[in-house]
């Protein structure tokens, strides 16, 4: 249920920041609240959506288990299978991960635009955690480590053991540093920091997906999915709350009656 965390935390900051709505041209983000209850409300339902599905999953029995065949992994990720063991390096990346966007309040003006840019990060949290559950939930790939003969057979029967695709640490951990980098990007000026902030911020997502596959909780396509998803939505709902978007691309809300719209226009 860690999914839901965001939408609490998203309710409180809605209601209490005195700008929400307002548009004010010195800013580089603002929210809209027709825009804000599409993102939260979608995000929200794929949330629940995800629990039920996660939910059901059945573990594998171990007569499915046994039957289980190395030589059926595509070769490029076959290297991948080994023993289970502790991902404790991946883990410590995952939750430090979460406090990147606090560096925010170094800056004077992105300390002003907080609450805009904590909602931001709850949407961020929200989508991507979501709909990293659904396709876990439905895909219900067996992890590597439930191949390899040497791992206790407890560890394999378990609803862990077949959400392999696509990874969750690196869709968070990617989802996070790209959102950060996206916004430091749109206060700060110099081009050298700018660089520096975008190769941290593709290089800690790398990090984590190298731990989870060499502790053979995730096979390398798992990895690639989640990094190349968690970058798109660090990135896009960011690039979604811009002030003023450029000519070539923009966004647009619109509220009927039990059909909210998003719609994007991309010029080239």
């Amino acid at each position: 249920m860690k999914f839901l965390k965001p939408f609490l935390i998203l309710q409180f900051i809605i209601l209490t920041s005195f700008n929400f709505g307002q548009e004010n041209n010195s800013k580089p983000f603002n929210l809209d609240f027709t825009r804000e209850a599409i993102l939260i409300g979608a995000g929200a339902a794929a949330g629940v959506t995800s629990l039920i599905i996660l939910n059901n999953i059945e573990p594998l029995t171990p007569e499915e288990i046994n039957s289980l065949n190395p030589a059926d992994v595509n070769g490029f990720d076959r290297g991948a299978i080994g023993p289970y063991k502790e991902d404790q390096v991946g883990d410590v990346l995952l939750y430090t991960s979460a406090l990147l966007p606090l560096t925010f309040l170094a800056n004077e003006e992105m300390n002003k635009d907080f609450l805009d840019l904590a909602v931001m990060y709850g949407e961020v949290l929200l989508v991507a955690e979501s709909v990293n559950g659904i396709v876990k939930g439905t895909v219900k790939r067996t992890r590597p480590y439930v191949y390899d003969p040497n791992t206790d057979i407890a560890d394999k029967i378990t609803k862990d053991a077949r959400v392999s695709f696509f990874s969750g640490h690196t869709t968070t951990t990617a989802a996070i540093s790209f959102f950060t980098a996206k916004v430091f990007s749109e206060y700060i000026e110099d081009n050298t920091a700018k660089v520096l902030i975008w190769c941290g911020a593709a290089i800690y997502p790398a990090v984590t997906a190298l731990m989870r596959v060499n502790a053979h909780w995730h096979f390398p396509t798992d990895v690639m999915a989640g990094y190349v998803f968690g970058a798109l939505v660090g990135y896009f709902i960011p690039e979604l709350h811009k002030n003023k978007n450029s000519d070539n691309i923009s966004f647009n809300t619109s509220f009927i009656p039990g059909r909210p719209l998003l719609s994007i226009q991309i010029k080239f």
